[in-house]
């Protein structure tokens, strides 16, 4: 029992002078710009005046749950000092859900507060977040892409696409890359105005204004 006593009191001044004689004096945070460093700092608990022996890379558990986070790593440049190295996701595109805008990241995250960027995705039901991910590559000028069970529509200038699934579009979209350079291909629609839209279906392609 007086060994149990006298081993918590040494762990209870150990902690204690770990606050007192070796604090965090110094906290960098680098690659962040979607988080502040007032963030990362409050969420994982690293900040000056916490006890630097105490800072594992565990604390970075909670920051790496956070959708902006795709990695993070903790460093120690020198006693007292620490350095959080983050790497963020990117949006490729906004995305309107319940009435809020998100960034989409390349590997399909939502991102809250992302910056507005073209193309705004919108629609109804569930996301489809992979076929979306897919027409965002295919249609790089893409303004606006809507989504509901019954297809996709793509618009971008000069261009006014609906197709019934992802496949028949990216096979359209190929076919039109080719057909700038032919003008004697059907496919590339020759003669359709600019606001005329384009039906893509797996038998054919009409073009109506």
């Amino acid at each position: 029992m007086i060994r149990a006593v006298l081993v918590a009191l040494l762990l209870a001044s150990l902690g204690i002078g770990s606050y007192v004689v070796l604090p965090i004096e110094d906290v960098e945070v680098a690659g962040n710009r979607q988080l502040s460093d007032t963030f990362v700092q409050q969420i994982t608990g690293l900040e000056p005046g916490r006890p630097w022996l105490w800072a594992w890379p565990h604390k970075l558990e909670a920051l790496r749950q956070n959708p902006w986070v795709k990695s993070a790593t903790l460093e120690r440049p020198a006693l007292g000092r620490l350095r959080i190295v983050l790497e963020e996701r990117t949006s490729l595109a906004s995305l309107i859900q319940g009435g809020e805008r998100y960034g989409l990241s390349r590997d399909g995250l939502l991102l809250p507060g992302a910056p507005a960027r073209d193309p705004v995705l919108e629609g109804r039901g569930e996301i489809p977040i992979a076929d979306l991910l897919l027409l965002v590559q295919t249609f790089p000028d893409a303004t606006r892409i809507r989504y509901s069970v019954a297809g996709f529509q793509v618009l971008a200038p000069n261009l006014n696409v609906w197709g019934k699934n992802v496949r028949e579009l990216q096979d359209w979209a190929k076919v039109r890359r080719i057909g700038k350079s032919d003008a004697s291909n059907s496919l590339a629609h020759p003669g359709v105005s600019s606001d005329s839209r384009i039906y893509v279906y797996s038998w054919g392609v009409s073009a109506r204004r």
